[in-house]
C-alpha cells in the first residue's frame, strides 16, 4: 500500500486481505486513515471482535498458507463473498 512511509504493508494476488509487517511498522497511522473498510486500529483502541487479527497479520509472515487458510475460514463464517481458490 502505497500510503505507508515504512513501506510495510504487503499482500499477494491470493490473499483476501493486506498485512502489516509489526517488525517494520512505526505506528504513524497513516494505513488507518487509508483503509476503506476501518480494519486498522491503534493497539489501545482495537475491539475485542478484532483480536483474532493481530495474530493473523503477525503470522502471515512465517506461515502464510496457514494464514490464508484461516482467513478464508473466516469469511466463509462471516457469509462473505469468496474468489473461487486458484
Amino acid at each position: 500500500m502505497e500510503v505507508c512511509p515504512e513501506f510495510c504493508i504487503f499482500s499477494e494476488p491470493e490473499d483476501l486481505m493486506s498485512f502489516i509487517d509489526p517488525a517494520r511498522c512505526t505506528d504513524c497511522g497513516a494505513c488507518a486513515e487509508a483503509c476503506v473498510i476501518n480494519a486498522i486500529y491503534p493497539d489501545a483502541g482495537l475491539p475485542r471482535s478484532s483480536i483474532e487479527f493481530v495474530q493473523i497479520n503477525e503470522s502471515w509472515f512465517r506461515h502464510k498458507r496457514g494464514v490464508r487458510d484461516r482467513v478464508r475460514e473466516i469469511a466463509r463464517d462471516l457469509g462473505h463473498w469468496l474468489p473461487p481458490e486458484g
